[in-house]
C-alpha cells in the first residue's frame, strides 16, 4: 500500500532531554527497571551516562517496539523505523553523531541505538530534569501511551524471552487523551484525521463497499498515526487498532477512499493493526482481536458484507497489485471470524493450578515461585496484560514483594508467554520473606487478572512458615538471598498442600 518512502521523524525526539534521573516524587520505585534481560543493564548505563531516565527509555522502547531491535521493513505501512526506540534514518544518523558512534553500530546494536536516541532527547530539551518534565513534553498520543505503561507497569520480554520489568507508578495512569473527538463512523472509535493529501474524497455508500481488508502496520500505533497525518506519506487507512488494549482510531471517513491497498482501494475499508507479522504472539493480542472484530462486525452489518474470510480479507490475499503479506500466518483467522460472527465477548477462565514454592523461609531470604495454570476460557492470555495479582483482600500490598522483580506490591508478574485456550501458562516471580521475631505462618493469596477487563480463575494460595533470622541484623526485607534452605518444595493450590496436579 506504500507509495514511496518519505521522512517522517518521530516528534518526541525533538521535544525532551534530561540532566538528572533523581526520583520526582516520594513514592517513586527504588528500582525502576529490573529483570534478567541484558537490556536492563543497557537502559541503566545509558541513563547514568546521559541523564535520561531509564524508565522513560524503557517505556518508549516497550510502546514503540516491544523491546525489539527493529530493522527497516519494505512492507512498513508507516514511516520506516530503526532500533529499540523506533528512530527514523535521519534521526538515527544525527543521534549517532551526537553520541560519537558509527551510524551502522547504532542501527545494529541495542545499547548504541539507545544512546543515539537519548542524545537526541538531551540535545532537544536540555532543561528537562524529571520524568514529569519529559512526559509533559511528549506529543499527546505518545505521552498517553507511555504514561499509561508507566502507570500500570510493564512485564515484558525481549526478543530472546528474557524479562524486563518497569515498576508501576500508579499516579501516572491516564484515562484518556484529554479532549477526544468521536469518530465519524464506528461509534467505538476516536477521530484522528489523516492528512487530506493521503486519501481520495468520495461519496461511497451502501453497495459501494464490498470488502474489509485486514492489515498489519509493521510499526507502532503512534508511528502509524503520525505517518498517516504526514502529507508526504501518500498512504492511509480508515481505522488503526492498538495492540495492548484494542483502542480504535478512525483516520479516514468510510465514504472516502483511503490509500491502503493499491488497486483494491475503491470498494474497501482498510483496518490497520499495530504490530509486526514476524512476531504475532507479541502483537496480536486478545484485546486487539476482540475490538477489531467488533469494528469489522459493524462494517459488515452496515454495508451488507458477509462475515466470512473472503469478503473479510488479509492485505496479502487481496488483488491489490502489491507483494505485501500481512497480516501473515500468525493471524488467527478462525478465532477472528468467530468473534466477528458472534460479537465475540471474550471469556476468561482457568483451572488446574500448580504452585512450586518453598515451605519455609528465613527472614530476608529470597526464593522463586512458579505457578502454572491452564487456560479454560475462549481467549488467549497475553504477554504483560494477563497478570497474577494479590487477593484476600484484592489488590493488597504483599509482605513478600520484591522491588525490581514485581511490577508493584500488588502485581507479582505477568504470564511468561502468550497462552492459547487449552494451553497451560507459567507465572514466575521471586519473593523475599518479611522480618519476623518468631516463627510465623503466611497464606499469600493471588488470582489472575486481565488488566482493565476482569479478575478470573481460582485463588492461588502460597502457604509457608517464615523463621526469624538468628543474626537479627535488622536489615531490610528486600536484601537479595540465595535459593531457599529452609525446607523442601511444596506444591500448594487453593490453600491445600499437595504434590499432585489437580483439576479444579
Amino acid at each position: 500500500m506504500r507509495r514511496g518512502i518519505r521522512r517522517a521523524g518521530f516528534a518526541w525526539l525533538l521535544l525532551a532531554a534530561a540532566c538528572t534521573t533523581q526520583p520526582d516524587d516520594a513514592t517513586a520505585p527504588r528500582i525502576t527497571v529490573g529483570g534478567d534481560s541484558p537490556l536492563v543493564g543497557a537502559f541503566t548505563r545509558v541513563a547514568d551516562d546521559t541523564g535520561v531516565p531509564a524508565e522513560l527509555l524503557a517505556a518508549i522502547a516497550h510502546v514503540e517496539t516491544r523491546f525489539r531491535l527493529i530493522a527497516p521493513s519494505a512492507d512498513a505501512h508507516g514511516a520506516p523505523t530503526i532500533g529499540l526506540l523506533g528512530l527514523s534514518a535521519d534521526e538515527l544518523a544525527r543521534g549517532a553523531a551526537l553520541a560519537g558512534l558509527p551510524d551502522e553500530l547504532a542501527r545494529t546494536d541495542a545499547e548504541a541505538n539507545l544512546r543515539a536516541g537519548a542524545m537526541l532527547l538531551r540535545e532537544a530539551a536540555p532543561t528537562a530534569r524529571t520524568l514529569d518534565d519529559f512526559l509533559g513534553a511528549l506529543p499527546a498520543n505518545l505521552r498517553h501511551e507511555v504514561a499509561a505503561a508507566l502507570g500500570r507497569g510493564v512485564d515484558g520480554r525481549d526478543a530472546l524471552g528474557h524479562r524486563i520489568v518497569i515498576a508501576a507508578r500508579p499516579r501516572l495512569a491516564e484515562t484518556g487523551f484529554g479532549t477526544a473527538t468521536q469518530a465519524l463512523g464506528y461509534p467505538g472509535a476516536t477521530w484522528f484525521p489523516a492528512s487530506s493529501a493521503n486519501y481520495q474524497e468520495a461519496s461511497r455508500d451502501v453497495g459501494d463497499i464490498t470488502n474489509v481488508v485486514i492489515h498489519t502496520t509493521q510499526g507502532s500505533f503512534n508511528g502509524t498515526i503520525s505517518w498517516f497525518q504526514n502529507p508526504d506519506a501518500e498512504v492511509s487507512a480508515h481505522y488503526v487498532v492498538r495492540s495492548n488494549d484494542g483502542f480504535v482510531a478512525q483516520m479516514v471517513s468510510e465514504k472516502n477512499i483511503a490509500w491502503h491497498d493499491a488497486c483494491f482501494n475503491t470498494h474497501t475499508v482498510g483496518i490497520e493493526h499495530e504490530g509486526f507479522v514476524a512476531d504475532p504472539e507479541t502483537w496480536y493480542t486478545e484485546a486487539m482481536y476482540v475490538e477489531s472484530a467488533k469494528l469489522t462486525a459493524y462494517l459488515c452489518d452496515k454495508y451488507g458484507i458477509a462475515k466470512d474470510h473472503g469478503p473479510i480479507v488479509g492485505h496479502g490475499e487481496a488483488p491489490d497489485c502489491s507483494d505485501h503479506t500481512d497480516p501473515g500466518s500468525g493471524w488467527n483467522w478462525d478465532h477472528y471470524i468467530d468473534l466477528v460472527r458472534t460479537g465475540g465477548a471474550p471469556m476468561f477462565a482457568a483451572d488446574e493450578v500448580t504452585v512450586e514454592a518453598p515451605a519455609t523461609l528465613v527472614s530476608g531470604e529470597r526464593a522463586t515461585v512458579t505457578v502454572t495454570i491452564t487456560n479454560r476460557g475462549t481467549s488467549a492470555w497475553d504477554l504483560d496484560i494477563t497478570r497474577l495479582g494479590t487477593q484476600a483482600p484484592q489488590d493488597r500490598e504483599s509482605a513478600f514483594f520484591v522491588d525490581g522483580d514485581w511490577l508493584s506490591p500488588n502485581r507479582a508478574t505477568a504470564t511468561d508467554t502468550q497462552v492459547a485456550p487449552g494451553e497451560t501458562g507459567t507465572f514466575t516471580f521471586d519473593i523475599v520473606a518479611p522480618r519476623v521475631t518468631a516463627p510465623t505462618g503466611f497464606d499469600e493469596a493471588f488470582q489472575l487478572v486481565e488488566e482493565g477487563v476482569t479478575w478470573f480463575g481460582p485463588e492461588v494460595h502460597i502457604q509457608m512458615q517464615v523463621l526469624p533470622d538468628a543474626a537479627d541484623d535488622s536489615s531490610s526485607g528486600c536484601a537479595a538471598g540465595g535459593s531457599s534452605t529452609g525446607g523442601a518444595l511444596a506444591l500448594v493450590a487453593l490453600g491445600l498442600v499437595t504434590r499432585r496436579r489437580r483439576r479444579r
